[in-house]
């Protein structure tokens, strides 16, 4: 695969990214809320092509490239968490900043950037022809910050859309994470201002002997 063919590619929908992303900054989208996200992703789906447009019941958008082969998924979800105390921004978190290495604002990094990202790779798929015996979704999913899960048991059991591979577009700070191996919900509070934070956690066993590690991002 030539590596330096698709960046050139990705290079020449710059503006077109950047509009989208910022569009998309620009809708308050919280949880329940993401029905004016969901249009504008399904406009940009319709601008660059894909072969089938879907939005389901539950508000999920699948935009879907090819028409044979294994199914391949891009996932993004794209509710995003409140604003909290405005008066801890240092700009309006819906307009946004704009500089040479970063485009910021509510949602941009978890995960607007992902449904940017997933709608222009399968662009760039399709033009450089990269698609033969494969199909790809693009899934814009609702509702994941209150119910993490919730709108891929619907897509798999309601829409009867099963990918054999999926992408998962969360902010890596740029590193390819292989594997999805369950999930744990911690409570942790702490003081200070408002944020999204994550937190990290790590398993090992060690002489059958389970350590867990916990790094709060």
């Amino acid at each position: 695969m030539k590596f330096d063919l698709i960046k050139k590619q990705a290079e020449q929908y710059e503006k077109e990214m950047t509009k989208f992303l910022r569009d998309l900054i620009a809708l308050p989208g919280e949880s329940c809320h993401e029905e004016a996200t969901v249009l504008r992703i399904k406009e940009e789906m319709e601008k660059v092509g894909f072969d089938k447009i879907e939005i389901d019941p539950q508000g999920n958008i699948l935009g879907f490239m090819g028409t044979d082969g294994p199914l391949i998924g891009y996932d993004a979800h794209v509710d995003t968490v409140g604003v909290g105390n405005l008066d801890n921004w240092t700009f309006d978190p819906f307009i946004g900043y704009e500089n040479d290495l970063e485009i910021g604002g509510r949602g941009s990094s978890d995960q607007l950037g992902g449904i940017v990202s997933s709608v222009y790779g399968a662009k760039i798929m399709k033009d450089l022809d990269l698609i033969k015996g494969y199909r790809i979704v693009v899934t814009g999913t609702v509702q994941e910050e209150d119910c993490d899960g919730l709108c891929w048991q619907y897509i798999i059991n309601e829409d009867k859309v099963r990918p054999d591979f999926v992408v998962i577009t969360e902010p890596t700070n740029g590193n390819i994470y292989r594997g999805q191996r369950g999930r744990m919900e911690i409570r942790v509070d702490v003081a200070g201002v408002s944020c999204h934070g994550y937190l990290q956690m790590g398993i090992s066993i060690v002489d059958n002997v389970v350590e867990w590690k916990y790094v709060l991002m």
